[in-house]
């Protein structure tokens, strides 16, 4: 049980700091790969583009430039997370 603990701990560490300090780019990539709503299905946006209707999802481009930040902020805080777990993890294992 507790080396469950010390790797998920670890793992958790790890992509936390990895999307907080923004590695290669990592936490813009987070942001437009899944926080954005015309990532999904292109017909749906060509439909609209044809009637000349903007498509309500399309305002997520106005907000986009603060989208990095906080997935930069998620990330502190789920490297704090893992951060308590890896020490549970290796206090569980070191008093056995």
């Amino acid at each position: 049980m507790p080396l469950t603990s010390l790797l998920s701990g670890a793992a958790l560490f790890l992509a936390g700091l990895t999307l907080a300090a923004d590695y290669r780019g990592a936490a813009a990539l987070f942001a437009n790969t899944f926080l954005d709503p015309n990532q999904g299905d292109r017909a749906i946006l060509r439909h609209y583009a044809r009637r000349g209707v903007d498509h309500p999802e399309l305002h997520y481009f106005n907000e986009a430039p603060r989208q990095p930040r906080f997935v930069r902020l998620g990330g502190g805080f789920a490297m704090a997370i893992g951060l308590v777990f890896l020490a549970g993890g290796v206090l569980s294992l070191v008093r056995g």
